[in-house]
């Protein structure tokens, strides 16, 4: 490795370390192929006294990042967090079953908003950005709602839904990335790639 780039450090043509313990991230990291290890940090998610959701999954992305990589001196690490907001309210992981069909009434038949945190970190290099999309639900009955709660898909996803399951039944549109909704905003994510040149190290990137 240390031959095909000279000079280069060799923790650097290490896999990317994800921080997270995410399978929608996962995902998206198997498949466009970039090879990644799992080292998911224990952080208080709690947002603080009067935060924006937007500055809660910036600080939250960021710190997951900066606990990893200082176990992994020379590594790159990539994180990211996402909310779900509507009038300025963060709707994170509902705690319980009511508590997911309160989210679910809430959003229903009205657009919110999905805030992704990203960041990327080498040492004291960081690269990090909010992603924003748009998100528009159909009006949905109480029935349907407790009918899609009692999926147990809502349970574990911020906003109670997952846009990439059966929560999709419900969706309206979305302006935006679909990926950000995931909670990965790919487009952005490949672009500082790019930028940064570290996909030659990771998939050989041609010039």
């Amino acid at each position: 490795m240390t031959d095909t780039f000279p000079g280069t450090p060799l923790a650097s043509l290490l896999p990317l370390i994800l921080a997270s313990g995410s399978p929608r991230r996962r995902h998206w990291m198997e498949a466009m192929r970039i090879p990644f290890e799992l080292q998911a940090p224990s952080v208080d998610e709690s947002p603080l006294l009067d935060e924006e959701p937007m500055d809660l999954v910036l600080r939250l992305a960021e710190l997951k990042a900066e606990v990893v990589a200082r176990r992994n001196p020379g590594r790159w690490v990539m994180a990211a967090d996402t909310t779900v907001a509507v009038d300025h309210h963060t709707l994170n992981k509902p705690v319980d079953v009511e508590d997911a069909v309160r989210m679910l009434t809430l959003i229903q038949g009205r657009a919110h908003q999905v805030h992704t945190g990203f960041c990327l970190r080498r040492n004291a290099e960081v690269h990090s950005f909010v992603d924003t999309a748009q998100v528009r639900f159909r009006p949905m009955t109480e029935a349907q709602i407790r009918w899609y709660v009692g999926t147990r898909e809502p349970m574990d996803k911020a906003g109670s839904y997952a846009i990439q399951g059966i929560g999709a039944l419900f969706i309206e549109g979305v302006e935006g990335s679909f990926s950000t909704v995931m909670g990965l905003p790919v487009e952005r994510m490949g672009a500082l790639f790019l930028e940064l040149g570290v996909l030659k190290a990771w998939v050989r990137f041609p010039d």
